[in-house]
């Protein structure tokens, strides 16, 4: 007998127990390998089972896994993936205790397998009916006034046409919740067989936000589980989406993705086409750049916004008898404050449930700009813009509440400011970034475009030669500007458009401002303990549009940081105080329309001065010293009599924009050399000039407006008026122009053409025939017009938007010799084809307007307006004799206004077939009549008759 043998027969002498610790020592290698094999029969046995599995609920997707089966499964992952280290570690200095675990987890391992055998039997299911796969219904309360919304995205969803939505709107505005309305709604229709709900803006975490980036993996795993998708830890993106696309492609799925904030690839999270899907996103640009279907939440109307809050603050209060007297009255301003916004109303209303009395009511509005809940919502939007867009849109609260910000205006502080930069220096390509980033807050729904017609005011000072249209302002929600004031309230001073009357003592007392916006105020007069404010740290003082009349002389000596004065539209103000010359640092002096100014001193000491605004001031001498400002990149001088001094121009090198109002013209020779010169408004004296400026590099300004031929502060084209919104115009004004040869620039966007007797037809104008881009077209007292064009030259009008035509004594036809033309060939392809505005006014001579064959070429046209032409018999003629057929009925699917004023000799809108009359009121016409015609006309556009002799 062997040593070994004869201890071990020893031991087992002593009894079991002592065998049993003996063994747990010297065979701990066997129990490390018993269960190391006992691991991999359970890992083999796993994997059948999850195969298996996975068929099985692959073959039947409205199932899932039973209970048991999971249970088995999270038991058998935990203990097939235990390590023998871990097991072993921390015990005692002997294999005893590690043994002993050993053998513990191998028995749990077998138990585990013998019950794994239950599964893999054949015929067993695995799987089981999940009842609530289709979806759980969500709480929500019930969304009044969104009625015609949540319709508009059920009936999208049930047809077949579009496949993705996004639902867009800005925070609080009701997104989320009309999509938890239509959540529970498609539960209900038996055509869906699973609803899935995803939130998504807790992925779009705020530090990858700011590095653009989205972390799409979790995004996916957050599909995948709403999906009931087995998740390995170790599986790649690729495959996850692979799985993620073929669960959807099983069955009608509706996908609702809820708080997107940036686009993402609809290949790698696994989604495509596989079914439809909606998005709730506060981002337009999202929605577009997703290639969904947008749908804008707006705010509510008044009246919904009133029933909704009727609602919410409960019967309890709108039924008490003080609710007409002492509540009622501050509703109004309640509703104001909110401006349509359902969380804000939903919110004080629930605040004010059961109070009754008048005082809590009377500072209710007061309590929405501290409210948690909704600060925390729209300062979400806040948070997700970068750096440089926080500081733009912050600039926007220093307007006054409700104001509608001019685009471009704002865009001019940024640029001022610092905040838009370009590497090259030029100012065109920072106005571009300017308006990218407007329509960023437009898109992210923080600032809302402004639709309003044409006012007649040129934006000279912001833009030289950019021009209003119908939507070159912004407004800003109350509740945003509220929360934008509270960002910058610590060293800034808003009180712009609160009615005040002198300037407020805060500015005296609180040293650490850096701006101050006093704008649109009734100031006149500066306090006695304001003579000299002590404002070291100030960069910023916006006094426009005010009535301030004297400015204490002393007023600046101690603000040496001041970069930015603004004291535009301050009629009354004659002079300005001598201590201005010592604002060392200013880079920006606005004084437009100071109609009052006639000087302008101590220019030579603001040597740093970048942009000086004199438009609309009465200073007839050029100012002392503006030949030091040698830092000058914006220029605009008034109404200046005296002539312009050979160098000065050269001297100013660095300019960018210059604008001199149109009195004294300017040698062309002097602004040649203005080499970084990008945009221009003034007046050149004759056509040889205009013929220089064609030739030259400066035809490639980016804009420009040029007045050529005499002054006259009567006419109808003055520097005080507009034409339309363009970019590049020329405006000939009381001169010959058909005689010079080569003198439009064919680039030209915007032509205007004033009292020149020559004009017969703009054919006549030489280098009109390659003004191919022209947008704009007015002609006004050009007693020689027979007609705009001939029938020849209606292909290079395929670009025209508007046209205007005004006390024309000779006009018979916008279009002439066009019956010339064979009534079987079309004219020419293209022919007005981006006309949306024509009007005519005061033209005595022509009968008619519009021929019918030019009416398919009009799908753009949107205004027509016909006043004081007093032999106008028909709007819209036919050439066609009677009886003789039509060969094509045209429509004009884009029009919205129709305005005829005092045409006595009206006797109808189209004199041809009751046919094509009818077929043209079907197509998108609209009266505000008082005929019986107004039954045949939808109501969205607007057809208005003012002492017209009329019969159809």
């Amino acid at each position: 007998m062997d040593i070994a043998n004869l201890v071990i027969s020893s031991v087992k002498d002593f009894g079991p127990t002592v065998w049993k610790y003996v063994k747990y020592q010297i065979c701990h290698k066997d129990y490390v390998c018993a269960f190391e094999e006992m691991q991999r029969k359970l890992e083999g046995q796993e994997e059948d089972i999850e195969a298996e599995l996975e068929t099985q609920r692959r073959n039947h997707p409205e199932k899932k896994a039973r209970n048991v089966v999971d249970d088995w499964l999270e038991a058998a992952r935990r203990e097939t993936t235990a390590k023998v280290e871990d097991l072993i570690k921390g015990g005692c200095f002997t294999f005893i205790c590690s043994s002993r675990k050993l053998e513990e987890k191998t028995a749990e391992l077998k138990r585990l397998l013998e019950e794994g055998k239950e599964f893999t039997s054949v015929g067993v299911s695995l799987v089981r009916d999940d009842h609530a796969k289709k979806g759980i219904p969500m709480p929500v309360e019930k969304c009044i006034a969104r009625d015609k919304v949540q319709a508009e995205i059920l009936q999208l969803l049930r047809g077949d046409k579009v496949t993705r939505i996004a639902v867009c709107g800005m925070g609080g505005v009701g997104k989320t919740t009309i999509m938890k309305q239509v959540h529970n709604q498609l539960l209900k229709e038996s055509t869906v067989k699973e609803v899935v709900w995803v939130k998504v803006s807790r992925d779009f975490d705020i530090v990858l936000q700011q590095k653009r980036q989205f972390d799409s993996l979790n995004f996916q795993k957050d599909i995948a589980r709403k999906l009931r998708l087995n998740l390995n830890e170790h599986e790649d993106a690729t495959r996850l989406a692979g799985r993620i696309l073929q669960r959807l492609q099983q069955g009608s799925c509706v996908l609702i993705l809820d708080d997107v904030w940036e686009p993402f690839s609809l290949e790698h999270v696994g989604i495509l086409d596989a079914c439809k899907m909606v998005l709730t996103t506060r981002s337009q640009e999202v929605a577009g750049q997703m290639q969904c279907k947008k749908i804008l939440v707006e705010p509510l109307p008044d009246d919904e916004a009133v029933a909704l809050f009727l609602d919410k603050v409960g019967s309890e209060v709108v039924s008490d008898p003080k609710y007409k007297s002492d509540i009622e009255p501050f509703l109004n301003q309640i509703l104001k404050k909110c401006k349509g916004l359902p969380l804000a109303i939903g919110v004080v209303a629930k605040t004010m449930r059961g109070k009754f009395d008048r005082h809590l009511w009377e500072m209710a509005d007061k309590k929405l700009s501290k409210s948690k809940e909704i600060v925390d919502c729209l300062k979400f939007s806040y948070d997700h813009l970068e750096e440089q867009y926080k500081e733009c849109f912050l600039y926007c609260a220093l307007y006054p509440e409700d104001h509608e910000i001019e685009k471009d205006e704002l865009i001019e502080f940024w640029i001022e400011e610092g905040f838009i930069e370009d590497e090259s220096g030029s100012r065109y390509l920072m106005i571009c970034e300017g308006h990218s980033i407007i329509q960023k807050f437009i898109d992210n729904c923080m600032l809302e475009s402004v639709k309003k017609e044409c006012n007649g005011k040129w934006v000279l000072p912001h833009a030289l030669v950019k021009m209003k249209n119908k939507e070159d302002g912004v407004t800003m929600h109350d509740l945003l500007r509220e929360m934008a004031l509270k960002i910058i309230h610590p060293q800034f001073m808003v009180k712009a458009g609160m009615a005040l009357e002198e300037l407020p003592e805060e500015v005296e007392r609180r040293k650490n401002l850096l701006k101050v916006s006093l704008m649109k105020n009734q100031i006149r007069e500066f306090p006695s303990s304001m003579l000299s404010p002590k404002c070291t740290v100030l960069t910023t003082l916006l006094l426009s549009r005010n009535n301030i009349t004297t400015i204490p002389e002393a007023f600046f000596d101690h603000m040496p940081g001041l970069k930015i004065l603004d004291l535009s539209g301050n009629p009354k103000l004659h002079r300005l105080p001598s201590s201005v010359s010592k604002l060392e640092s200013l880079t920006t002096l606005l004084l437009e329309n100071c109609e009052s100014l006639e000087e302008v001193t101590f220019l030579s000491n603001l040597g740093g001065l970048k942009k000086l605004n004199l438009h609309g001031t009465i200073i007839k001498e050029l100012p002392q010293g503006l030949n030091m400002l040698t830092n000058l990149k914006y220029l605009w001088l008034g109404r200046i009599l005296t002539e312009i001094p050979d160098r000065l121009l050269q001297n100013l090198s660095k300019l960018q924009c210059l604008g001199v109002d149109g009195i004294r013209p300017l040698k062309w020779e002097e602004i040649e050399r203005l080499r970084k010169l990008e945009s221009l408004a003034c007046r050149l004296s004759t056509l040889d000039d205009m013929s220089l400026f064609v030739k030259s590099e400066r035809k490639l300004l980016n804009q420009y407006k040029i007045f050529v031929g005499s002054y006259s502060p009567h006419d109808r084209y003055t520097y005080n008026e507009t034409f339309s919104n363009v970019m590049k115009s020329i405006v000939c004004c009381h001169i010959d122009i058909c005689e010079k040869p080569n003198w439009l620039p064919s680039y030209a966007q915007g032509f205007y053409i004033l009292d020149c007797k020559d004009v017969k037809s703009l054919d006549d104008i030489s280098g009109f025939q390659e003004a191919t881009d022209l947008r704009h077209c007015t002609v006004d007292r050009c007693d020689g017009l027979e007609f705009v064009v001939s029938s020849h030259c209606l292909k290079l009008l395929q670009n025209l938007e508007s046209l205007h035509l005004y006390d024309l004594k000779k006009l018979n036809a916008v279009v002439g010799a066009v019956e010339a033309v064979a009534k079987s060939a079309p004219l020419p392809a293209g022919t007005f084809s981006s006309l949306q505005k024509i009007e005519v006014q005061q033209c005595g001579k022509i009968k008619k307007l519009l021929p019918l064959r030019l009416l398919r070429y009009l799908q753009n046209l949107q205004t027509i307006k016909v006043s004081l032409c007093h032999q106008m018999e028909e709007v819209i003629w036919s050439e066609y004799e009677e009886g003789e057929k039509v060969l094509e009925i045209p429509t004009l699917p884009k029009l919205e206004r129709v305005t005829l004023v005092d045409l006595p000799a009206l006797k109808s809108i189209y004199s041809g077939s009751t046919t094509v009359l009818i077929f043209l009121i079907k197509s998108h016409f609209s009266l505000q009549l008082i005929f019986d015609l107004t039954s045949h006309f939808p109501s969205h556009v607007k057809f208005t008759f003012i002492s017209c002799s009329f019969h159809v």
